[in-house]
């Protein structure tokens, strides 16, 4: 299972992680893994000075740990980002309150100290995933050894030697070499693990990892309605981004679509965050909902 760790302080989620495991990975984000647990902490290093590994660290994530030790702009900011990608899945650590009515953290469980919150993070349970298979790299790397290897989690099915895939939107077919998980070869990994592979095919950068018959969609332009986050009070002009599955691609915005400077991979109905990347105050406008 993968936990995001988010607060506005970033000594405050690192030392939330260190209080529970040892960093194992470095990659744009900072993994943490709590012994004899199957549980991997993920830290978004680099936010919030920057968006985007906030919105991977969502991505890849099944449960939210977010702590709070006074309500600033980032906290709000990191508040509209999970309640419009509708994570439900979280537990809030603070004794402030903070403005969640409306919000899918309305759902969230709230404690007011560190240790409750440490108990609670080792008392997690993996959660249901389905059977089709669904990942997210993160990283690639070319390995004198071993040559093309990309970092990812799997979030739904299996992947095993030899299985051959689609990464999207760029829609190359690759075929697993070798798969290591905690750094020791294995035959196959499955939901909620996060692997290495060393492939054979074209190198590719930050994807989606999907079966070789999928139901995403990938096109420039997207179809649907937008929905302007209440707390967005300046008037949006020029270029966005769009944001979905550890892809984050400059655009512009319709009340009906979606015009993108390169492809992007998404489901129909998907809920796309749409980002203002050079506000000062808000970055988050609200999300672009996918035509069924």
């Amino acid at each position: 299972m993968l936990v995001a760790v988010l607060s506005d302080k970033p000594e405050l989620r690192e030392e939330f992680c260190r209080s529970l495991g040892k960093e194992t990975s470095r990659r744009e984000l900072v993994f943490y893994n709590p012994e004899e647990k199957s549980i991997t902490l993920i830290d978004t290093i680099g936010y919030p000075e920057k968006i985007q590994p906030l919105l991977y660290a969502l991505s890849m994530a099944d449960y939210v740990i977010l702590i709070v030790d006074s309500l600033t702009p980032k906290i709000g900011e990191i508040i509209i980002a999970l309640s419009s990608l509708k994570c439900e899945n979280g537990l809030i650590v603070s004794k402030v309150s903070l403005p969640l009515a409306g919000t899918t953290l309305e759902k969230f469980e709230k404690v007011a100290d560190m240790e409750a919150a440490k108990a609670k993070v080792l008392s997690l349970n993996p959660m249901e995933a389905g059977n089709s298979l669904f990942g997210l790299i993160h990283n690639t790397e070319n390995v004198q050894s071993l040559g093309h290897v990309a970092h990812g989690i799997l979030k739904s099915g299996k992947l095993k030697k030899a299985d051959k895939f689609y990464v999207l939107p760029d829609k190359k077919e690759a075929e697993v070499r070798n798969i290591q998980l905690h750094g020791n070869e294995v035959e196959e990994v499955s939901a909620g693990a996060m692997f290495s592979i060393a492939y054979k095919g074209e190198p590719f950068e930050r994807s989606i990892l999907v079966p070789l018959r999928y139901d995403h969609e990938v096109g420039n332009v997207i179809n649907g309605r937008f929905i302007k986050s209440p707390f967005y009070k300046d008037e949006l002009r020029g270029k966005i981004h769009a944001y979905s599955n550890m892809q984050f691609i400059e655009g512009h915005l319709n009340e009906s679509d979606i015009t993108l400077n390169q492809p992007m991979a998404y489901e129909k109905g998907e809920f796309i965050l749409i980002v203002d990347a050079s506000n000062q105050k808000l970055r988050i406008v609200g999300a672009f909902q996918s035509k069924w």
